[in-house]
């Protein structure tokens, strides 16, 4: 009697139990993760790429979490990143997954010379493949590492960033143009430009974007032709009345592509340290904007708090943190 009352109790619990561990497991949107530092592979179009999450040490998995994706320069890497850009840091700080991809490496002919060199492979400017090179589709790499991440973390789909420096800053321009249905905002920095000026592009979504970059950032000084221990001048107005060139590459190719109104925007800050321009959309959507920022002193780098006071990761965002998917 005893024993067929246990089991008329216990073998009910037992199944339900086993059908809720099975179920919740199954569900589970973060099943596992290890905080700080994980590398990772995919296979894209045949093709092993790499990249690094770092996870915060605040990451539960219970709630969800943005993402800012942070691309290297030329010749760097996303190990390099990790460690120099701040971004790790400031995911600490603020519970943000970070994250680090490389590029691969291509046969490259860039101010008369030809070397082999990591690069991504953005829109045109600045440089060339040497012919017969078998260019690897980067989109396509961000895309299905975003899709990993969604299922490896519990992130916030609406909140994905992506800012890269230097050709990581042309290749961010053109994610800004090919995969602003999945990211929220996005930062290009360092050089004259990070988009062609010769060709305007439609992007599948009118997303904030930002170009920063320095009066004393060697890639721009040589683009103008001037010594490689110049400036130029801090103000937009005086900036481009010295160099109208620099207009035409810097402003114009995001006024033509993200639909802005040329002659609607605020210029801000302090001509001693951050000049600053915001641009609105022609389309009146607030997130049809366009934020340009002149860093006085500022080299060819990502500023991180050491290479220069400005921590790159902290301005950067201050100002994504404003933005998501609608």
């Amino acid at each position: 009697m005893k024993n067929n009352l246990f089991k008329s109790i216990l073998l009910p619990v037992l199944l339900l139990a086993g059908i809720c561990f099975s179920h919740c497991s199954k569900n589970d949107p973060n099943p596992s993760f290890k905080t700080g530092r994980n590398e990772f592979t995919i296979n894209v179009d045949g093709f092993t790429r790499e990249y690094i999450v770092h996870v915060p040490k605040t990451y539960t998995g219970s709630s969800s979490v943005p993402v800012v994706i942070m691309c290297h320069g030329t010749s760097q890497s996303g190990d390099q990143y990790y460690n120099i850009s701040g971004w790790k840091e400031v995911g600490d700080s603020l519970n943000i997954l970070t994250v680090y991809p490389s590029a691969l490496e291509y046969c490259i002919e860039e101010d008369g010379e030809t070397t082999t060199t990591a690069k991504w492979n953005s829109f045109p400017g600045g440089f060339a493949f040497c012919p017969g090179q078998n260019m690897k589709d980067d989109v396509a790499f961000m895309r299905q590492m975003i899709a990993a991440l969604e299922k490896q973390y519990h992130i916030d789909s609406k909140r994905i960033y992506m800012a890269g420096f230097s050709n990581g800053g042309q290749f961010s321009a053109t994610c800004a143009i090919q995969m602003s249905d999945i990211l929220a905002a996005v930062i290009s920095v360092g050089g004259g430009g990070s988009l062609p000026r010769d060709t305007v592009y439609t992007p599948i979504r009118q997303l904030p974007v930002m170009l920063m970059f320095g009066n004393k950032d060697g890639k721009l000084l040589k683009a103008l032709g001037l010594p490689g221990d110049a400036s130029v001048p801090m103000g937009f107005d005086a900036l481009y009345t010295a160099y109208p060139q620099l207009y035409f590459a810097q402003a114009k190719p995001y006024i033509n592509d993200f639909g802005l109104n040329e002659m609607n925007y605020t210029v801000s800050g302090d001509t001693n340290s951050v000049v600053t321009a915001d641009f609105v959309g022609l389309s009146g959507n607030p997130n049809n904007v366009f934020k340009m920022v002149e860093v006085k002193g500022l080299e060819h780098e990502y500023p991180n708090g050491i290479n220069y006071p400005i921590r790159g990761a902290v301005y950067h965002w201050g100002w994504f943190k404003n933005y998501s998917l609608p």
